[in-house]
């Protein structure tokens, strides 16, 4: 039994949703692996600056913080209220989560949320690969390997092989939770879910499916 958690470093409901994703997957990291793939959501024409999409999210930011009970933090809502000049890409953020999801496989979920509020709650910009340094001190990667292979061609291409990947599913937006149990797939969320409501979900499928770990 899997559940695929499909995320976008760049999605505001994702950060919303991340903690309670990461309650959710602490009552049964025992039992159930958890995979998270970045899917790719800002990346071609959709690269630009935050002042492009800087009223759609102001819009949602109340109901988001209200909802949720996630709070986006001082700098990010400067920009975002200011001249919005950090440049939205998926590119970078999903580089940097492949490299350390390598290194931390049974921490994808709480490296997922991490490295969202290096950006909504920090407001620091992800295409600098100094933003990166206190993450990897979080969970104890050296800083001159990240940046060494954050650097490299290999690294870009896994966060291409990542996007396909997420692709795959056919998803048509972020946060998506998947149950996987041998070939056959069920759907856990599609947008925010609070984690008591992924907990009941999992359970009647569960029960209804009679599915075993």
């Amino acid at each position: 039994m899997e559940i695929i958690y499909l995320f976008d470093p760049l999605c505001g409901w994702c950060y919303g949703f991340g903690a309670h994703m990461q309650r959710f997957a602490a009552k049964h990291a025992d039992t159930i692996k958890f995979t998270v793939i970045s899917g790719g959501m800002v990346t071609g024409e959709r690269v630009g600056p935050l002042s492009q999409i800087a009223a759609y999210i102001k819009d949602s930011v109340p109901r988001l913080e209200q909802l949720t009970g996630e709070h986006f933090g001082k700098a990010f809502l400067d920009d975002l209220n200011g001249e919005g000049k950090t440049i939205m890409d998926s590119t970078p953020p999903s580089r940097a989560f492949v490299i350390l999801k390598e290194q931390f496989p049974n921490h994808q979920v709480e490296l997922a949320h991490a490295l969202q509020s290096l950006f909504y709650k920090d407001g620091l910009d992800f295409n600098k690969t100094e933003s990166y340094r206190g993450l990897c001190a979080q969970f104890g990667m050296d800083f001159a390997s990240f940046e060494a292979h954050f650097n490299s061609m290999n690294y870009q291409l896994a966060a291409k092989d990542e996007f396909q990947e997420a692709a795959r599913y056919g998803v048509s937006g972020y946060p998506t939770v998947v149950l996987r149990h041998g070939s056959q797939y069920f759907m856990l969320a599609h947008g925010f879910t609070s984690s008591d409501t992924l907990e009941s979900t999992l359970q009647t499928i569960v029960e209804k499916e009679k599915l075993e770990a």
